[in-house]
């Protein structure tokens, strides 16, 4: 029986990647317009790798045992092969997380405002240029922007004061 609910609920696309034997979790397609963080991961593995795109609702997800059920449901589809040595098969990633946190580092941690926040070097955008080009379409591609910054707790400070000035903390 298919929960209506469950199609309303927000979700996480997981890109399972055979070859890598590695889960990335994506923001839902709803959060990623025009699939650019879709298409930046899907960019940084070769294009021989094999890969199934999931979609998974995100209370489901973020619950601990239920995400061990998903990750075994996903190793029964898609195939077992690859753990015949007891290597562990999968291991997921959030990777642009990762990396936002390890900037968040690298600038010793602000507090308040970085220096870097949603500068263009910052800016994901997919190596797309030369098919956009020859297609004859814009190199950059409408709609809004992704910046690392988007998963850096350093957004927090930014929407907080963003907020306030708006008067949302009276």
């Amino acid at each position: 029986m298919n929960n209506p609910l469950a199609e309303q609920e927000p979700h996480f696309r997981l890109l399972v990647c055979r070859t890598c034997s590695t889960i990335e979790e994506l923001p839902g397609a709803d959060e990623d317009p025009g699939d650019v963080l879709l298409t930046i991961a899907a960019e940084r593995h070769s294009d021989t790798h094999y890969g199934v795109l999931w979609n998974v609702p995100k209370g489901i997800w973020m619950a601990p045992e239920m995400k061990k059920a998903v990750i075994e449901q996903i190793h029964d589809r898609v195939g077992s092969g690859l753990n015949s040595f007891g290597t562990k098969f999968y291991e997921t990633k959030s990777q642009f997380a990762e990396d936002a946190m390890n900037c968040f580092r690298d600038h010793q941690r602000p507090k308040g405002q970085c220096p870097d926040y949603k500068s263009e070097k910052k800016w994901l955008s997919p190596k797309t240029e030369k098919e956009r080009r020859d297609a004859g379409l814009p190199t950059i591609g409408s709609g809004p922007k992704v910046y690392l910054c988007d998963f850096c707790p350093v957004k927090m400070f930014n929407q907080k004061k963003a907020y306030e000035a708006g008067g949302l903390y009276n």
